[in-house]
């Protein structure tokens, strides 16, 4: 499993977004600038997010982004899918194929890491990330 830079900063970008929207609909500059990433490829993944129905873009004079739905509906596992984020840590992408054709002897770990990542991700959201105003992070006694 190997995270891109896509999913980071579409999470970093809707953290902003939540920061800045108290004023409005927030321009895709303020956020580039704020959190440092290109223009261009902020515009990229703000229409995967547009399509999956977690922002939506206003036109006009002072148009910009503002969330679709309530940033505590909006799970980090949703915005990593929307950005096209693969999380599988298996080597046959789920269809038991790993070594010549049939499952590997370790599928079924990569496979259970898979379902507590995602887990694990379905319960953090854009507001609680906000609200907390850091990262969370796992404790040893949480995975128990």
């Amino acid at each position: 499993m190997k995270l891109t830079t896509r999913s980071r900063y579409a999470v970093n970008a809707l953290t902003e977004l939540s920061f800045l929207q108290s004023t409005g609909p927030v321009s895709l500059s303020d956020i580039s600038t704020n959190q440092n990433i290109e223009l261009s490829y902020l515009e990229q993944i703000f229409r995967k997010l547009r399509i999956a129905g977690i922002v939506k873009s206003i036109r006009g004079r002072n148009g910009g982004y503002v969330y679709a739905k309530n940033p505590a509906n909006i799970s980090i596992k949703e915005i990593m899918h929307a950005v096209d984020e693969v999380l599988d840590a298996t080597k046959c992408n789920g269809t038991f194929a790993c070594q010549n054709g049939k499952k590997c002897v370790t599928h079924d770990l990569w496979h259970d890491l898979n379902l507590v990542v995602e887990d694990y991700l379905e319960k953090i959201t854009i507001e609680s990330l906000v609200e907390s105003n850091n990262s969370p992070y796992i404790k040893v006694n949480e995975i128990n």
